[in-house]
């Protein structure tokens, strides 16, 4: 690649200006990958001196070990690389990141090469030889599409969360009260800990606190523990030079990433003990120094943790520190299972089946009151996720437009292969949309209240915080069904045995 490029006029385009030195950090991580030292070393300082965060790969597979544990939002590929070329890179990095713009640059320019490259989904095709200035014209160009998408993504995931978070779908008790305590988390500095289990939507309220604080304007940055190997853990979270470790480049690490925004540690059980006195001293100094380098940095970043582990107990087994503890959980929300609010399944599931419906642009659908009697009742061990997945796959199998009792897979649950006869049929559909929803949803909450009061015997108090719900809320829902706890009471419960 060398040879083709104007090494002397990129040489002087590298060089920092006053300007240049006191330009504000950019929004945009580039990805450089060249398999020639010197010009991927231009490269990077060129684009570093115009305030781009870069990381620069020498080869085809570093490059899509970065993606997997980064995400760049612009990347710079060299044609000629060795394992494979930049076009077949850049398909293997949209596996991955689909939202990666990409620019293949060669020395050896066709037309037929840069058909190729634009078909296959490039921003563009640059023929060396090329100068600092043209290269930077160019990534300001894409930078503006990206902030341009960036706000659009942050408009509709304001809006989804608006409408999520304002109690429209969770209205039991127990979330209403998570709700709040989401929102007195949000007007405060202080580190917050989300606890539940699996699939309850803990990274949902750590992202929903990020959008309602003073914050919500700058990054959000997740760190999954679980994901990243655990020799790759320290590097991702404070950064490294190159050189500093086998195979290590230069990059920015999560801390210095969510300065002055959030960052979410997934999962915060699953770090080493190693690793755990480092990440305290940084919480209590907000310095820290990258691996490799000699220099401290600093980060504003306020973090929010998430376990579905009982960290009390690692504390007592020597798995965890408990100072760290004490530092990461200044605010603890405690996010119930689905199984103790089944009031809420009904509007979730009714959500994500929405949700499809819109994605794949078919017809308004609903849940029959015997499919949402199923649901109501199953015990969700994966939560909210495994509900999610379960109304997904749903609804590919069913080709109407109601979701029957046969079309759930739900483990430990057979579903019946019985199918609507015509009389059954022309009686729903005499029904308007609206309406018949509505009666679904009353069903399910009659048969759900019904078999509630029946293991009870009618004793509401206990009935309403089996539910999630308040007593005024169950004596609504139970007048609204047409049912009252008399009926219940002293009449024996054979079902519940």
């Amino acid at each position: 690649m060398a040879a083709a490029v104007t090494m002397k006029n990129m040489k002087k385009d590298t060089a920092l200006t006053d300007d240049a030195q006191n330009r504000p950090l950019r929004n945009s991580t580039i990805l450089v990958v060249d398999d020639d030292a010197v010009v991927r070393d231009i490269l990077v300082q060129l684009l570093t001196n115009h305030s781009y965060n870069v990381i620069a790969a020498q080869s085809s597979r570093q490059a899509l070990e970065v993606v997997k544990h980064q995400a760049p939002d612009i990347a710079l590929l060299d044609y000629e690389l060795p394992e494979m070329n930049g076009i077949e890179l850049m398909g293997r990095l949209r596996e991955t990141d689909p939202s990666i713009v990409n620019l293949i640059i060669t020395g050896y320019g066709t037309i037929e090469r840069a058909v190729e490259a634009m078909q296959a989904g490039a921003w563009d095709f640059l023929t060396k030889p090329i100068t600092g200035n043209m290269l930077i014209e160019k990534m300001e160009r894409i930078e503006e599409y990206c902030q341009l998408r960036r706000e659009r993504r942050a408009r509709n995931k304001l809006l989804r969360h608006d409408f999520l978070f304002s109690g429209c779908l969770c209205e039991s008790a127990q979330m209403q009260s998570v709700y709040q305590a989401v929102l007195q988390a949000a007007e405060s500095h202080l580190p917050v800990l989300i606890e539940g289990e699996t699939g309850v939507g803990k990274e949902y309220l750590a992202e929903a606190i990020h959008l309602n604080s003073k914050r919500k304007e700058n990054p959000y940055v997740v760190m999954d523990c679980t994901a990243t190997p655990e020799s790759l853990i320290e590097s991702t979270l404070f950064g490294s030079t190159k050189g500093a470790f086998t195979g290590s480049i230069e990059r920015k690490g999560l801390l210095q990433a969510a300065d002055e925004g959030s960052l979410l540690m997934d999962e915060i059980g699953e770090i080493s003990m190693e690793i755990q006195p480092k990440l305290l001293r940084c919480l209590e100094t907000k310095k820290f120094r990258p691996i490799g380098s000699t220099k401290v940095a600093t980060s504003d970043f306020r973090i929010i943790c998430s376990t579905n582990q009982d960290l009390p107990n690692f504390i007592q087994k020597g798995k965890f520190r408990p100072d760290l503890y004490y530092r990461i959980s200044a605010i603890r929300i405690q996010t119930p299972p689905l199984r103790e609010r089944r009031s809420d399944i009904p509007k979730l599931a009714q959500f994500f089946l929405d949700e499809m419906v819109k994605e794949h642009h078919r017809s308004e659908m609903t849940i029959a009151p015997s499919a949402m009697l199923v649901l109501t009742h199953h015990d969700w061990p994966g939560n909210i996720r495994q509900l999610k997945y379960v109304i997904e796959a749903a609804f590919f199998r069913c080709h109407e437009q109601t979701i029957q009792e046969k079309h759930l897979q739900i483990d430990g649950h057979e579903s019946p292969a019985k199918e609507l006869n015509s009389s059954e049929i022309s009686a729903q559909l005499s029904k308007d949309f609206k309406t018949y929803r509505e009666e679904c949803v009353l069903q399910a909450e009659r048969n759900y209240l019904s078999l509630l009061l029946k293991k009870n015997r009618g004793d509401v108090r206990t009935s309403a915080e089996e539910a999630g719900l308040t007593r005024e809320a169950l004596y609504r829902i139970m007048s609204r069904c047409g049912i009252s706890p008399n009926e219940y009471r002293n009449k024996p419960n054979d079902a519940y045995k």
